[in-house]
């Protein structure tokens, strides 16, 4: 197992007089900075003003990149001097003009992004999945999407951007050599001691999820299918057993897949939103029928939630899981992202590396366990895209095969 004694992560936290909350995230070579914002695409105000609203700020900020999530709008930058990277953060408040001008620039470039990816299979299928997973109201179709953009005047951006662009809405976490922290202060209270306070919005209740099944028509051979399970009430105390859950979990379904004999590229993981969080199994295959992947995936699902895993596949899964945390936080933008989705997303702060530590006291128990909770503690998403002529199992049979049809039968009543 792996040590964090020499790279031992140490955070510190404090506000500025106007009530910014700043997060010293921890060690790196270089500084990484991330501004994270308490809005996004679903808890918007109105559907599209929050991408509108970035969208004109990225045509006058230089320097940052932009991470633009379902309840979460993260700005991140970095390199060898904090001053200089506080003040590309800083440019988000204090160089961003909204005039009708600039609004029509950015409604254009909304409009050709939108047109130009808005066909693609992929993009098509995840926008299919979050309409099924969490409910139309709250995922448009895309033609809605722009009718809402080209609506928004300057000053309905400008409101949008005085209420939530303020102090009282924004955490920045930094990353970084360690120097004192009155320096640390100092030089944030410098560049943005200057924000106005403005008043904290609240937080989203993303209790949305709905689960389901939706199918879409493709020309091409490829059949692909996205599983998908509702993870927004996992705790932080989940988060080391679902690490070596979702771990054993992707190399079991790679292995099953192999072993019948299919060709299929498979990913595992927790999908988007910041806050809408979904467990997300996505498979494709160039000859494979739709029916014999779900039957494959159904079948790990199953496996892992009825039979413990021996302690050989434990340790293995416990050292891949904590090589692939490490790998990902030793980055050090995903450091200052990481600690700025845990305060704005999850309404706390934590240390990482405690957390990639306990994942060494998994066992097979807590694995099990949590998996009943996710596959079988809700309706799964189900969705198919395939050409016309390929036959898929019915949701029924979905949930019959997963132990699952009560939940149906509770559908019917209600």
């Amino acid at each position: 197992f792996f040590c964090f004694t020499k790279n031992f992560i140490f955070m510190e936290k404090f506000q500025l007089n106007n009530g910014m909350s700043v997060v010293f995230a921890g060690h790196s070579k270089d500084y990484s900075v991330c501004l994270s914002v308490n809005i996004g695409h679903v808890n918007e105000p109105s559907k599209g003003i929050a991408a509108l609203f970035e969208k004109t700020l990225l045509l006058q900020v230089k320097g940052v990149i932009p991470v633009f999530g379902g309840t979460m709008t993260a700005y991140t930058t970095g390199g060898e001097d904090l001053e200089e990277a506080l003040e590309k953060v800083a440019q988000i408040f204090n160089s961003t003009v909204i005039s009708e001008e600039l609004v029509e620039q950015a409604k254009a470039a909304i409009v050709k992004q939108t047109h130009d990816t808005a066909p693609l299979t992929m993009r098509r299928m995840k926008l299919l999945y979050k309409h099924t997973a969490f409910g139309a109201d709250w995922v448009v179709t895309p033609n809605e999407y722009l009718l809402k953009i080209e609506s928004y005047t300057a000053e309905d951006v400008r409101e949008f951007a005085n209420t939530y662009y303020t102090a009282a809405n924004v955490v920045l976490a930094i990353a970084g050599p360690k120097i004192p922290l009155a320096d640390m202060k100092e030089a944030v209270a410098h560049c943005l001691g200057n924000v106005p306070a403005g008043t904290r919005q609240p937080k989203f209740n993303g209790d949305i999820y709905t689960g389901g099944f939706s199918r879409m028509d493709v020309n091409s051979g490829a059949t692909r299918l996205m599983f998908g399970w509702d993870v927004s009430k996992l705790t932080l105390d989940d988060s080391p057993a679902a690490n070596v859950m979702m771990s054993m979990f992707w190399r079991r379904l790679e292995r099953a897949y192999a072993e019948a004999g299919i060709d299929a590229q498979v990913e595992f993981k927790i999908a988007g939103y910041y806050g809408l969080r979904t467990m997300r199994a996505f498979v494709m295959s160039p000859d494979a029928d739709a029916k014999s992947l779900t039957n494959v995936l159904i079948g790990a699902v199953n496996r892992i939630c009825d039979v413990e895993a021996t302690e050989e596949r434990m340790e293995k899964s416990r050292n891949a899981a904590m090589v692939e945390k490490l790998d990902k936080y030793e980055k050090s933008d995903d450091k200052a992202l990481e600690v700025a989705w845990q305060t704005i997303g999850r309404g706390s702060m934590y240390n990482i590396a405690n957390r990639i530590e306990e994942i060494k006291d998994i066992d097979a128990d807590a694995v099990r366990m949590l998996s009943l909770r996710v596959f079988r503690g809700c309706r799964p998403t189900y969705i198919v895209a395939a050409t016309p002529e390929t036959d898929a199992l019915s949701y029924q049979e979905v949930l019959e095969k997963l132990g699952l049809e009560d939940m149906l039968k509770d559908d019917e009543k209600a």
